[in-house]
């Protein structure tokens, strides 16, 4: 058998996937932590933050699992848009980075190794809110962003399979 293969080897793919990557952090973390103007984190950062401690962030946490989905779930009075929006952003702003990182880093084209790394780096964005009191820390999304994470990886698997075609030596002929 022989396959047709598109290889990541020249220069330039991988210079355009690394950009894409590294837009792709920028656009995530700005939809994480900043999420409204910068005026706001000026303002926050000169007045507010000195008086914030993580201890009132804590109590605030979510550390159940499953707690902020249900919630959202069977919440009648809670807009179904805003419900749609927190659940399935959180699940799709986590595809390219399972997608691209198993793309490009092929240490990580196994599914535990994806799954690992997911999780820490979702964990990285939770501690983040809740050091920073830029949000708050939610354990239902580092569940959520995980799982877009490994979808992405899966995604990741499906082009790879239909990137790497096989094709018998006589249908060439």
């Amino acid at each position: 058998m022989v396959y047709l293969t598109l290889y990541i080897n020249s220069y330039m793919v991988k210079t355009v996937c690394w950009i894409l990557f590294l837009g792709y952090l920028v656009v995530l973390t700005k939809n994480i932590l900043f999420k409204k103007n910068p005026r706001y984190y000026k303002n926050y950062f000169q007045t507010e933050y000195r008086h914030y401690k993580v201890k009132d962030g804590w109590q605030q946490a979510n550390t159940k699992p499953f707690s902020t989905i249900r919630l959202f779930y069977n919440s009648k009075r809670m807009n179904t848009e805003y419900k749609k929006n927190n659940l399935l952003g959180n699940i799709i702003g986590f595809i390219p980075f399972g997608f691209l990182l198993a793309l490009l880093i092929p240490w990580f084209r196994n599914g535990f190794k994806i799954l690992f790394a997911g999780l820490l780096f979702s964990l990285g964005y939770e501690m983040m809110q809740l050091i920073f009191g830029l949000g708050v820390f939610d354990v239902d999304d580092l569940i959520l962003n995980t799982t877009g994470c490994f979808i992405g990886f899966i995604i990741f698997l499906l082009v790879r399979s239909f990137v790497l075609i096989p094709i018998k030596k006589n249908a060439l002929n």
